[in-house]
């Protein structure tokens, strides 16, 4: 199984972590992510802030393009650092 989290980087040196998601934002439930050319596979693709609110533009099953959004406020209160 594929699955995405998060992490937030240091501008100057983005080797450093400073925080990261503890669990994944991204996993395979919908049978369009869990049924195909590789089944149980979410794979992002880019992502884009539009309006305070990420888009994360996926692959699904190896067979579909997605789309999942998430308001930026509330990725950015579950990064653990």
């Amino acid at each position: 199984m594929y699955r995405a989290g998060a992490a937030l980087l240091d501008l100057e040196d983005p080797r450093r972590v400073i925080a990261r998601t503890p669990e994944p934002i991204l996993e395979p439930e919908e049978d369009y992510e869990r049924v195909g050319d590789v089944p149980n596979v979410v794979f992002p693709e880019g992502a884009a802030v539009i309006k305070d609110e990420l888009k994360v533009f996926y692959g699904g099953a190896d067979k579909v393009c997605c789309v999942a959004n998430a308001p930026m406020k509330l990725l950015m209160e579950s990064l653990e650092g």
